[in-house]
């Protein structure tokens, strides 16, 4: 996580996937293994299709579209509505349960009504949410360039 959409990259992350899972390459495990995703709709299908027992986690941050597309650029190609229906179709497809990865920023999606709107967007879903508590950094260093 955290260094690029695997999904842009794909057929190079499978193959990565499959050496690291290969008893001849590092033998991991694939139920230790994750892939994040920002949400590229077409790509989860795809991999739903491919069975893999890989962790499927969903950067989501936000319950609603206008929330989203503020904080998550992709919300605009492919929206909440298309993202859920791409989560459901991979656990109906798999029978696994997808993470979904939230970043908690103070005074933008910690508050009740988003967590409310996160519950009702989730609901009845297989999935576990990772609530990512992160914080302003105090007394950071601004360089007047990047002002």
């Amino acid at each position: 996580m955290g260094i690029g959409e695997p999904f842009d990259n794909f057929d190079n992350v499978m193959n990565a996937i499959g050496i690291i899972n290969n008893p001849k390459g590092l033998e991991i495990g694939a139920r230790h293994i994750s892939i994040s995703t920002s949400g590229i709709v077409p790509k989860i299908k795809e991999i739903a299709n491919r069975d893999m027992q890989c962790t499927l986690s969903i950067s989501l941050h936000q319950a609603t579209d206008e929330k989203r597309s503020s904080m998550m650029p992709i919300n605009n190609k492919y929206n909440i509505k298309e993202l859920m229906e791409a989560c459901r179709y991979y656990i109906e497809k798999t029978n696994k349960r997808i993470s979904f990865e939230y970043a908690l920023a103070k005074d933008r999606n910690d508050n009740m009504e988003d967590a409310e709107e996160l519950a009702q967007l989730l609901k009845g879903m297989l999935c576990h949410v990772n609530l990512i508590p992160i914080n302003k950094i105090k007394n950071r260093r601004v360089l007047k360039k990047y002002k």
